[in-house]
């Protein structure tokens, strides 16, 4: 029964490192007794590393010798999107820093994949990224200053014209809020809207 859970752990991690563009992923989990003895002891009974190749004709590798920051951001996505499918999971999950490493097309991906758990579980997510920022249902700004010798943190809740100026200075950094910017960061939030409802319709369809 553990290697068949194994097998299947494993099978589970790489197909949903697959969909996050990673194809040729080999994905392991090593389990073995702690201190080379098998039974319990103080700190438990064994010791679990999990181990990775990213890329085809490579060694399996422990994570945190060989992954990168982006593969270590599609890793941690990977993992909790299982773990999210699990009964018994809290129904709030944070991602802080999910975007560090990547960009363009595997924001997106990353993006689309956390708006699916978002579906099943409150999501809270700390992003810089556009991509990710427009796939939300509901967008905050936090802002940081000094006051009186003392730093304060402001969050605040952002409207749809908001979010679209606070997007198109994601893209362009700040300052960038020209017309043509905030007529794009527009559209971006309003493609954001229909791919979540194709997505949507697609597991319906399941």
């Amino acid at each position: 029964v553990r290697i068949l859970f194994h097998i299947r752990a494993e099978q589970q991690v790489e197909r949903e490192l697959r969909e996050l563009s990673m194809p040729s992923v080999r994905f392991h989990v090593e389990i073995t007794p702690l201190g080379g003895t098998p039974g319990f002891q103080s700190t438990g009974a064994d010791d679990v590393r999990f181990l990775i190749s990213a890329n085809a004709g490579e060694a399996l590798g422990r994570i945190s010798k060989i992954a990168s920051g982006g593969e270590l951001s599609r890793i941690m996505l990977a993992l909790k999107n299982l773990s999210a499918q699990k009964p018994g999971i809290p129904r709030s999950m944070v991602f802080d820093e999910i975007d560090t490493g990547i960009s363009g097309r595997m924001a997106q991906v990353v993006a689309e994949k956390m708006s699916q758990i978002g579906d099943h579980h409150q999501v809270i997510c700390v992003t810089h990224l556009p991509q990710i920022a427009a796939m939300a249902d509901t967008q905050y700004l936090v802002c940081k200053y000094d006051e009186n010798g003392a730093t304060r943190t402001e969050v605040t809740r952002l409207s749809e014209s908001q979010r679209a100026q606070e997007i198109a200075r994601m893209v362009g950094g700040a300052g960038c809020e020209s017309e043509s910017s905030v007529r794009h960061a527009a559209v971006m939030l309003e493609e954001a809207r229909a791919r979540k409802q194709a997505l949507r319709a697609a597991i319906e369809g399941k």
